[in-house]
């Protein structure tokens, strides 16, 4: 007399785990897709956001030495911002500050791979400042300029 079959023989488990296996590979590259889409949609924001901040600070003071540099008649351009000097290292936009005793850094932005502060001909009026800031984060890149009239609130 045969007894009557309680289970699974491990023929049939392996069986089922092969198959089981096939189905989730296709899932587990969908997981991929779309944690690399959350990372990039979360990215281009954020970069954004540092080149508002970056082109918000520099403004304000290039804003505040022309101010200070001149009563009326628009000063030399270079002397503006004599006592300021931004450059980049490592991917960090840094702003050093001569007139502070002790001078001052300060890191305004991170993820930078260009930067450039330019002196357009002057229409009529205030002087302007251009700004150029390049950011990169893994595949994400974002280029923006400004140009800010001097002598003026940002």
């Amino acid at each position: 007399m045969k007894r009557a079959q309680k289970g699974f023989t491990l023929a049939e488990l392996l069986a089922a785990l092969a198959v089981g296996a096939i189905l989730m590979l296709p899932l587990a590259e969908l997981l991929h897709v779309g944690t690399e889409a959350a990372r990039n949609a979360r990215t281009a924001p954020e970069l954004d956001a540092e080149a508002r901040f970056a082109f918000g600070r520099i403004a304000a003071r290039a804003a505040a030495a022309t101010n200070a540099a001149s009563a009326g008649a628009p000063a030399d351009p270079a002397a503006w911002l004599a006592p300021l000097t931004y450059t980049v290292a490592n991917q960090t936009l840094i702003e050093t500050d001569t007139s502070a005793k002790p001078v001052r850094t300060s890191v305004i932005a991170a993820n930078v791979t260009a930067f450039r502060m330019s002196v357009p001909e002057v229409v009529t009026g205030a002087q302007l400042l251009a700004i150029d800031l390049t950011l990169k984060n893994g595949d994400i890149e974002i280029s923006r300029t400004r140009t800010v009239r001097t002598g003026s609130a940002p």
